[in-house]
C-alpha cells in the first residue's frame, strides 16, 4: 500500500513541478489530473488499481482506487475500518516524510482516497488535510 500512495504521490509531485507557476494551484492540480488520467487504470499493487484522480476546487485532489479482489458484502465492517486505517497511516507517513512531494505539502492540498469494490461499490474513503499532514 506504501508504494502505491508513494507512486501516485511522485506523479503528482512531477506533474505539479513542471506546471506554469502563473496558475493557482487548483489550475495545476487539473492540469494533473488529466496527465495522471492518461496512464489510467493501472495496477499499482497485487489487488489495488487506480482507477482515476480528479481535482476539485478548494486544493483537492481525489484518487478513485479499485480494490480488484474483493467484494464490499463478503468484507465485515470491522475489516473496512482497519483497512481504512492502516491505508491513511500509510499514505500520512509517506505525504510526510518524502521529499518528492514537498511541493504537494507547500501547497496545503487535501488529498481524497476513495475505494471501490471490484463490483463499483464504494467501500472506503478517507482524507488527510494540510493540517493533518503538517504536524509532527
Amino acid at each position: 500500500m506504501k508504494n502505491v500512495i508513494s507512486l501516485s504521490l511522485v506523479c503528482l509531485t512531477l506533474a505539479l513541478t513542471s506546471c506554469n507557476k502563473e496558475k493557482t494551484v487548483d489550475d495545476d492540480l487539473k492540469e494533473v489530473a488529466a496527465n495522471i488520467n492518461k496512464t489510467t487504470p493501472q495496477n499499482l499493487a497485487a489487488g489495488v488499481r487506480l482507477d482515476s484522480v480528479s481535482a476539485q476546487a478548494g486544493k483537492i485532489f481525489r484518487y478513485n482506487y479499485t480494490l480488484t479482489d474483493d467484494e464490499k458484502e463478503s468484507v465485515s465492517p470491522e475489516q473496512i475500518e482497519t483497512f481504512k486505517k492502516t491505508a491513511k497511516e500509510g499514505a500520512l507517513q509517506v505525504i510526510k516524510n518524502s521529499p518528492e512531494i514537498k511541493e504537494f505539502r507547500d501547497n496545503d492540498v487535501t488529498m481524497v482516497y476513495t475505494y471501490y469494490d471490484k463490483n463499483g461499490k464504494a467501500t472506503a474513503d478517507f482524507k488527510i488535510t494540510p493540517e493533518e499532514y503538517k504536524t509532527k
